[in-house]
């Protein structure tokens, strides 16, 4: 599944370095003719380096046990201070968000192929690896490289790395009521202003024409009237010239 990999080594870090390193040549070789923006190659490379490096530090730490977090208190408010405002900085580069991002990052050909859909495989298989679920059910911090990976690759993370859901807290006290929300009115129906006949035909009243159709048109005046003559044409009409 990985190019250039003759063997996949048993070590969980070698492989996942092996799996993430074949990724990062992929993105850089193919960058440039899929036309992707260098920096965001550079930006890619050096996320999925420190990836690597972080899993390779914690795997080598002893077991440890989950850490549970506490909320810190608010820290107090302080007046700014008083000082020129300075011009708004430009927006650093940061990594494109959303599932499966880099998978439509890569479109279709050799790319995806090499890259995104043969690290997505590999993945997979990395994650029902025994040695591996071993590895993270003492090392649960991995979780936190590994779960925005699989967002990356477009996979779902399993249930061994899911972030657990926070306990509900219980309610204190007797529970508010809820205020009660007023109905709308019911607006009335519109056709039952008007009468409908079995056939599906309607009878409308004077006043509802105009209402639909609108005013008469105003009357026309007489200059405006065609032209009628008052005499018979044909009969003044010469026939020929006279005798």
């Amino acid at each position: 599944m990985i190019a250039n990999a003759p063997f996949m080594p048993a070590d969980p870090t070698e492989r996942f370095a092996v799996i993430f390193r074949a990724l990062q040549r992929s993105v850089a070789d193919n960058g440039y003719r899929l036309k992707i923006h260098g920096p965001l190659i550079v930006l890619i490379w050096n996320y999925l380096a420190r990836q690597i490096a972080r899993f390779a530090r914690i795997a080598s730490r002893p077991p440890q046990s989950p850490r549970i977090r506490t909320r810190a208190p608010k820290p107090v408010e302080r007046e700014p201070a008083t000082a020129t405002p300075n011009p708004k900085p430009k927006p650093p580069l940061t990594l494109p968000r959303g599932f499966a991002w880099l998978i439509r990052l890569l479109p279709n050909g050799p790319a995806t192929v090499v890259g995104g859909a043969a690290a997505r495989a590999d993945l997979q298989l990395f994650m029902e690896d025994p040695i591996v679920l071993d590895l993270l059910a003492t090392h649960p911090s991995l979780g936190r490289i590994l779960r925005p990976l699989h967002t990356m690759l477009g996979l779902r993370p399993p249930q061994i790395i899911k972030r657990p859901r926070k306990p509900r807290r219980e309610p204190t006290g007797e529970p508010k009521p809820r205020p009660k929300r007023p109905r709308p009115k019911r607006q009335p129906d519109f056709m039952a202003q008007y009468k409908v006949n079995p056939d599906g035909s309607i009878d409308f009243t004077p006043e509802q024409l105009r209402d639909i159709l609108g005013p008469p048109p105003p009357p026309v005046p007489p200059w405006h009237h065609p032209f009628v003559p008052s005499f018979d044409a044909k009969k003044m009409w010469r026939k020929g010239p006279r005798g």
